[in-house]
């Protein structure tokens, strides 16, 4: 008879459950769709965030038509009152289109872009207010965010070119404009060449925000479907 110590026992690996398991697995899975999620949607709100700038433009640059018009002499008052309104709506909406603008750029711009997308934000909003230096504030901010574009090469070339002229011309002409009103001379055709100029740069907001929205979409397009 063994008086010794009983043999040990050795115990069989317990089986994972599989129930668990695909627990855990299903729980990875509604993670990362969610994240996905996210992801396509932050994307579709820039791209149409690119739709928005092309429209607050496209408002813009008729306001600057009917701003020519009137330099000339040939507008009535019905006809200010709609550019007004049309440029108070048109404002905020390229303020919002800004936003998406930059958003692609964000580490490409530097701090160069940064501070051009600033500047250009704060007075656009300032500029609905209708305070003085707002629009010299948003020339030189849009013609720094032109510049940290064209460094960062987000956005075509040409447009981004554009941008940057219009609005170096349409900072150059409100600085002429704001002398001769300081002067208490009235200038009715430097109005209307502060509007040519102003189209030129709003021609280059309407650009990058098509070559955005287009970009996105094109994206979207060749993305595999799982």
């Amino acid at each position: 008879m063994n008086r010794g110590n009983p043999p040990l026992r050795t115990q069989a690996p317990r089986k994972v459950r599989q129930g668990s398991t695909d627990g855990i697995i299903r729980s990875v899975k509604k993670t990362s769709e969610k994240q996905g999620g996210m992801y396509v949607s932050l994307s579709n709100l820039i791209r149409w965030g690119g739709l928005v700038a092309l429209v607050a433009a496209a408002l813009l640059i008729i306001a600057d038509l009917i701003t020519v018009v009137f330099a000339f002499g040939q507008g009535s008052m019905e006809g200010l009152i709609f550019r007004a309104a049309l440029s108070a709506s048109a404002g905020a909406l390229l303020a919002l289109g800004l936003v998406s603008l930059y958003a692609p750029q964000t580490e490409q711009a530097g701090y160069l872009g940064l501070v051009g997308f600033l500047a250009a934000f704060i007075a656009l909003w300032l500029g609905q207010e209708n305070i003085v230096w707002a629009a010299l504030v948003a020339n030189v901010g849009w013609a720094l965010f032109g510049v940290a574009s064209l460094q960062a090469r987000t956005y075509p070339r040409m447009a981004t070119i554009l941008l940057i002229v219009g609005a170096v011309l349409t900072g150059v002409i409100n600085i002429v404009l704001a002398a001769v009103t300081f002067w208490g001379t009235t200038a009715a055709y430097i109005t209307g060449v502060g509007a040519l100029a102003d189209i030129i740069f709003n021609a280059g907001v309407a650009w990058l925000g098509l070559s955005l929205f287009t970009r996105r979409r094109a994206q979207e397009a060749r993305r595999p479907t799982r």
